[in-house]
């Protein structure tokens, strides 16, 4: 499910709005990435264009039993820290894939996750002088 941008729309050749097409490649390039390298994906993927950024929050992504260990301090602690080692392997993959899937040269990516909330959020950067047109 993709949702929302702030940026302003433009149609392209075929008729489709270019940024919800690229949010609609992010989020699905993100779908794929969750369920090959995390073996399952999250239920809500939304993506948000603004100037040279996008933001992407990936909601319900976490088991039931994990979702039960999220009801403690504790157990989010452990949820985070698992989740942070895991992209700290998978990160220079997901950079890749993002950037084949855009199109347009990438500078960064930062992650995090809210346990709590079940979600995730990526802020995936541009490099300089690039924009979403």
């Amino acid at each position: 499910m993709v949702e929302g941008s702030m940026a302003p729309e433009k149609m392209n050749e075929n008729g489709y709005h270019e940024e919800r097409a690229q949010e609609a490649s992010i989020a699905d390039m993100i779908q794929r990435f969750e369920q090959e390298y995390m073996g399952r994906s999250s239920r809500y993927i939304g993506v948000y264009l603004v100037k040279d950024i996008a933001v992407v929050r990936a909601r319900g992504m976490l088991s039931p039993a994990e979702r039960q260990l999220a009801s403690t301090h504790e157990g989010r602690v452990l949820i985070k820290q698992l989740w942070v080692k895991e992209m700290e392997g998978l990160k220079p993959v997901l950079l890749y894939r993002l950037d084949c899937a855009i199109g347009i040269p990438l500078s960064g990516l930062t992650l995090d996750i809210d346990p709590r909330e079940d979600e995730w959020i990526a802020v995936i950067r541009l490099r300089s002088g690039s924009s979403w047109d």
